[in-house]
This record gives C-alpha cells, structure tokens and sequence, in this order.
C-alpha cells in the first residue's frame, strides 16, 4: 500500500512539472512567436499595422540583425510590455513582415505609404528591407532637426512609396521615438488614397481652426466691448489653448521656426505654461468678481505667477522633467477652475447647472488627456489629435456660451435695475410737479384772498366816518328819550363800531405780517451778549429723550463762553446738527460742547455715526441731496450751511467712514470783563 501511494505520488509530480513546462512553453511561443505575413491586396488600405509588428528595443543593433530576430520569432508581439521597459525618449523598433499581391492588372504596379497619426512623436525612421538584404530608407523624420514639409500630408507623417512585385516578401522597420504619449498607429495605404485622405484632413483642420478662431475673435470683440475684465481674460486663455493645440500639430515648427528645432520643445513648454499662468489668473479673477466667497482668489493669482516664473526653468532643467512638472501645474489649474466655477454666485438657475456641467465634462477629459501624458499612454481607437481637439472645443465653447449669456444677463439685471430707479425717478420728478402745480394754485389763491381782505379792509375802513355821523345824528335825535333808550342805542353803537374794528385788525393781510418779521429780523442789530450754555442746554433738553430711546449718550459739555449772536439761527444750527447726528448714529454717543479759541469759539458736535466720504459731503452740503439710506430730505445741512452763512458764522465738518463726523461751529467770542 505504501508503495503503491508513493509512486501515486510521483506520478502526479512528474505531470505537474511536464504542465509547468508546457505552460512556460506556451507563454514563451506567445511572447515571442514566429512572424506572421501581412499579405496585401492590390489598390486597398491596410488599417491597424501595429498587429502584426513585432517589437523590441532600441538598443543600436544593426537592421540586419533585428531582421534576423523578427524572422527567428525574437520580437515580442506586445507594443505595451516592451514601452514599460524603455526610458523616455528612447527609441522602439516595430517590423512587419510583408508580401505583395499576388496579381496585379496589367500595366500596373502596387505601391503603399505608411502614414502615421501618432500624436507628439519626435522621430520616426522607416525601412524596406528586401529579401536580397537591400535596404531602402523610406522616411527618417526627427522634431529635433530642420522641418522637412516632404516628410507630411498635412499633419500626417507619411514615407516613401513602399513598391513591391507580385508576391515579393520584405521587411518593414519602424525606429519610433514617443514624446508625451506611446502608441503605435499605422496604416498602409495606396499613394490615391492617401492623398484623398490628406486631403480631407486638411479640409477637417481648416474648418477647426477657421471657426473656432472666428468664435475666438467674436467672444473676444465681445468682452472689450462689455467692458468685461473676466471674459477679456478667458477671451486670452482660450486664445493661448488654441495656440498650444496649433504646436501639438506641429504648426509653429512648420511655419514659425523650421530651421530651429532645438527650440520646439522649449516653445511648446512655454506656451503650456502661459495656458496654465493665465488659467490661473482666470479662476482667481473670477472668484473676486462673480463670487461672495472670495477665498484663495489671491492664493490663485500667486499660482498664476509661479507658473509664469517656471519658464525661466525650462532653458535650465532636462525637458522631460519639465514636461511632467507642467501636466502637475496644469492638473492643479483644471481643478482651480472647476473651485471657481462652483463658486460663482452671479450665475443661477439653468444657467449655473449649464455652466457647471459643461466645466465638469470638459475638465474631466483634459484629466484624461494628462493621465495619457503623464502615464505615456494612448487611447485603442481614438485619434488622440482630435480626442484633444474635441475636448477644448467643449471646453471653448462652454466658456464662451456661459460667460456670455451669463454677461448678458447681468447687464439685463442691471438695465431693469437702472430702469426702475429711473421709474422711481420720474415718479418723483411727477410728484414734484404736482406740488409746484398745487404751491402755484395756492399763491394764485392766496393772491386772491389777500386782495379780498384789502377790499373788505377798506370797506371797514371806510365805514367809520359814516358810523360815527349816524351815531351822532342819533345820539342828538334821542336826547328826549329815556335813559334806557338811549343805553341800549349806544350798545348797538358799540357793538357795531367794536366789530367793524376787529374785522379790520383780522383783515390785515398775513403776506404783509410776514414780510414785516422778516424785514424785521434782517434789521434787527445783534443782541447783547449771552451765555451760549443756554442754547446747549436747550438742545439737550430737545433731543435727550430721543437719544435714549435709540440707546445713545447725549452729552452736552456746559460752557461760560459768552456769544452775540442771532439766538434764533443759533438754535436752528445745533438742533439741526444734533438731531441729524442722533438720526444716523446706531450705537456709542453724541457729544456737543464748546472749544475755546484766541479770538472765537468752536461749537463741536461729534458722534460715532458711520461717517461720510469726502464725495457725500460734497454731495450732502447742496439742498435736496441725501444718502441712499437716508429718509430725509437732504435740507438739514444745507440749511446749517446757509444759515452759517447768512449770520456771519463758519460751518466746518470732519469725517470719515465708519470712524464717526465732527461739525465746527465757528463763532465769535464776546469779551465782558
């Protein structure tokens, strides 16, 4: 029995080993198996001729060598598993083995280019090595030399025409060198068809170019004409993206610099740069001018210009790590904007949601872009130039769809703001002359009525002398009369005399009376001295119940100064000025007293009001102007202004917001010793 177990045993070990070895056999033949022939047709495109390459590195072997790996089945078959092990920059090798067809029309030949969209790739060789071990060199492109137009279609890179007989077999040998993203995307096409291509390409990347610039230029037109600073800079940073977009289709080398290789790579970092400095700059605007919540607005604006002073580094440091610093700065830009964006309280409604769903979507796919960057990536069927291209025209028109209608509708609010306040104006303006109409009714009534008065005036005053004769006449005709007679006679007499002169007196016209007073006031001469205590103790009798209803301390500072002026102007100035500052002042106190000088006095009334700009006083010292909170009518300092005036006295006033106001009286002082 336990023989038997053990040699069950190793029975079973001896099959685990033979499948170990079979699975190690296996995987081998399928990392490394042998070439499979890509068999053309005559006259048709060949898509995905990465499939059938195999790969290595390039380590400066011969490509006699290399070729002789390929057909011996040394090349790994997988593009991803030999670009995990090659550094940046460093070149791999991709051949594939071809054959022609096998007919061919008559007076005819078959030929094909290899075309290449890969995007961001620095150099790219290619060889038909034939099976005589000729070798024929197709295409040998580097970013890092002299601009060849030969080696494009457009923004395609293309070869040589790769001519091959019926059923002739060669070896096709690819040399790529990756810059931002590794892929490998190959076709083989005839030269009619690659033209038509070509061509339809170039048509595609004019209509991009052509209408998105013109939207750029309108939405750039638009802002300096709405005068808005926040669209004026996303108007520059979409400039800027498209820029960026033009280099990675190898435009500015194109027609900028072809002689100057070495600087492509420097201008490219640059011009990411700039995009990332102005994105920042942008979000940071944007929060201060669209946002309640301004935070990190100011922390954004430094962003910005770090990334403007890392240009100086990219003339010192390798550009591979600068390449990879920027997608960094740039993946924190894409999230400063999206912290913006979701900030603004200026947009609302389906407007906001717009907005941010646009952002969001546009954002996550340049997230994708940098993951492809950073992570050296390509995406399977995608054309990355135009995964790109989409993605900015997202964003682009997201942007300026958003910001414009979003503008165009503050402006909205704005108009419909001004318009009623302009409605408010002019009902104002209709009241006002209501009542100039009803004050002219009342003067033409009033004019009226006094010319009545004089006439029944007249008339009692002339009703006298006839009064006093029939008095006398009656008074003669009834001596003979009894006693009693003549009393009540002379009762009526005198009730009829008594009511013809108050009559008179009540007749006397009142425009006349106040003429007089105030004829009488401007005569009258200045009054003998007085204590000016009186009118501030008058003042604080007024007003201290009012200033204790509100909370404040009315303090009113006694004084032996002695003036001579019109007391009654005086009064009206102080309570003005006292009233106005128990009015606007919410918390602390008020204060009024006197301030003794060599020849005058300073009446001060000071309070810790919320004080006026050096605009508001201008503004409050004409009649009829009053703040925006105010309820007044704009008059009181203006009348402490004009009543100053008129008695020879001199109003100053000291303020600033929200540190209080101090009004100086300035009053000559009496010397009674």
């Amino acid at each position: 029995m336990l023989d038997q177990k053990g040699e069950g045993d190793g029975v079973r070990a001896v099959i685990a080993y033979f499948l170990v070895c079979l699975s190690v056999v296996f995987a081998t033949v399928a990392a490394s198996a042998a070439p499979q022939t890509l068999e053309l047709k005559h006259n048709r495109p060949v898509e995905n001729v990465g499939e059938f390459m195999g790969f290595a590195e390039d380590r400066k072997q011969a490509l006699a060598e290399l070729a002789a790996q390929f057909k011996d089945g040394g090349l790994s078959v997988s593009f991803e598993g030999v670009a995990a092990k090659v550094v940046p920059y460093q070149g791999i090798w991709g051949l594939l083995a071809l054959k022609g067809p096998e007919r061919i029309p008559d007076q005819a030949h078959s030929s094909w280019v290899l075309a290449s969209d890969i995007y961001g790739l620095i150099a790219l060789d290619v060889h038909l090595i034939r099976p005589d071990g000729t070798v024929e060199q197709l295409l040998e492109h580097d970013i890092r030399r002299a601009f060849n137009p030969d080696d494009y279609s457009m923004s395609r890179l293309r070869s040589l025409s790769i001519v091959l007989g019926p059923g002739e077999e060669a070896v096709l040998a690819t040399r790529m060198v990756h810059g931002a993203i590794e892929e490998v995307d190959f076709v083989l096409e005839p030269p009619a068809f690659h033209q038509e291509n070509a061509f339809a390409s170039g048509l595609k990347l004019a209509g991009f170019y052509a209408f998105l610039g013109s939207c750029l230029i309108f939405f750039f037109v638009f802002s300096i004409a709405m005068k808005s600073v926040v669209e004026f800079s996303y108007a520059l940073l979409l400039m800027l993206g498209l820029g960026f977009v033009a280099y990675l289709d190898n435009f500015p080398y194109r027609w900028l610099h072809p002689d100057l290789p070495d600087i492509h790579l420097s201008v490219g970092l640059v011009l990411l740069l700039l995009v990332i400095a102005q994105g920042y700059y942008c979000a940071g605007l944007s929060l201060q001018r669209y946002s309640s919540r301004q935070r990190f607005h100011m922390q954004l604006s430094w962003a910005g210009a770090g990334a403007l002073g890392a240009i100086i580094l990219v003339f010192i440091l390798p550009a591979e790590f600068m390449a990879q610093f920027s997608y960094v700065l740039l993946a924190g830009m894409l999230l400063a904007q999206v912290y913006a964006v979701f900030h603004w309280d200026a947009f609302n409604g389906a407007r906001k949601r717009v907005v941010r769903w646009v952002t969001s979507v546009t954002i996550a796919g340049f997230t994708l872009v940098i993951v492809l960057a950073i992570f050296r990536m390509g995406i399977a069927e995608i054309s990355i130039p135009w995964f790109i291209k989409g993605v900015y025209a997202t964003l682009a028109f997201g942007v300026m769809a958003g910001l414009s209608t979003g503008l165009v509708e503050l402006r909205r609010e704005h108009a419909r703001a001004l318009d009623r306040e302009i409605e408010a104006v002019r009902k104002e303006a209709d009241a006002a002359r209501e009542l100039l109409k009803a004050e002219q009714n009342y003067s033409r009534i009033r004019e009226l009525a006094e010319k009545r008065q004089l006439q029944l005036a007249t008339m009692s005053h002339d009703i006298k002398q006839p009064l006093s004769a029939l008095r006398m006449t009656v008074e003669a005709m009834t001596r003979d009369e009894t006693s009693a007679t003549r009393e009540r006679l002379h009762e009526a007499f005198d009730y009829i005399q008594n009511l013809a002169l108050e009559h008179l007196e009540d007749a006397r016209p009142k425009v006349m009376e106040e003429s007089t007073e105030r004829d009488h006031e401007r005569e009258q001469p200045d009054p003998e001295p007085y204590g000016i205590s009186l009118v501030l103790e008058t003042v604080g009798q007024m007003f201290r119940d009012e200033a204790a209803s509100k909370g404040l301390d009315l303090v009113i500072v006694e004084s032996s100064a002695m003036i001579s002026v019109q007391p009654l102007a005086l009064m009206r100035i102080a309570s003005n000025l006292v009233s106005n500052a128990i009015k606007y002042t919410e918390r602390g106190r008020v204060l009024a007293g006197i301030r003794r000088r060599a020849d005058h006095v300073l009446l001060q009334v000071v309070d810790t009001g919320p004080g006026m700009s050096e605009v508001e006083l201008a503004q409050f010292r004409r009649a009829w102007q009053s703040g925006e909170e105010s309820e007044g009518h704009g008059l009181g300092l203006a009348i402490c202004m004009d009543l100053a005036a008129q008695n020879g006295l001199v109003l100053d006033v000291s303020s600033e917001p929200g540190r209080g106001t101090v009004f100086s009286l300035r009053i000559p002082s009496v010397d009674v010793s």
